[in-house]
């Protein structure tokens, strides 16, 4: 169960990175707009770190 959570978090969080990375690459920096982008991609990062974390764990477990 944890492990399809946690590959549910994973795709999630590359379709959360790869939308705001394009969306930063279209808009001018140093707008409200570029700044949630920014955050967002941040974001999606963290995402994809604790699904790889929780994915790692959960294979080694077995």
């Amino acid at each position: 169960m944890v492990g399809l959570i946690a590959r549910a978090g994973l795709a999630f969080g590359v379709l959360l990175t790869l939308a705001a990375t394009l969306l930063l690459l279209s808009l001018p920096s140093g707008t409200a707009e570029s700044s949630i982008s920014a955050l967002t991609v941040g974001l999606g990062l963290f995402l994809i770190l604790i699904s790889f974390t929780a994915l790692y764990i959960e294979r080694k477990r077995r």
